[in-house]
């Protein structure tokens, strides 16, 4: 486990890549894509979640936490 901002850890994903946590609740998921890009996915109740994109590890974790709390339109029309 590796806290990258307060209260924000990664987790060791039993499915491989990492478990983006937040205050204990479960918010997204990284796994390793090309090169030092790493796909992230922003978790969606109810659904298999949505892709954000391909980012550096740190910007990864970022982009799902402002995804998280924005409710952003993602690329496919849905709110996060």
């Amino acid at each position: 486990m590796r806290e990258v901002s307060p209260g924000v850890v990664l987790k060791v994903s039993v499915m491989g890549g990492y478990s983006i946590e937040r205050d204990g609740d479960y918010i997204g998921w990284i796994h390793a894509s090309i090169g030092d890009r790493w796909s992230a996915y922003v978790r969606r109740p109810g659904t298999s979640g949505d892709l954000l994109g391909r980012y550096t590890q740190d910007d990864a974790v970022k982009a799902i936490v402002t995804a998280w709390d924005a409710g952003v339109v993602l690329p496919n029309g849905r709110r996060a």
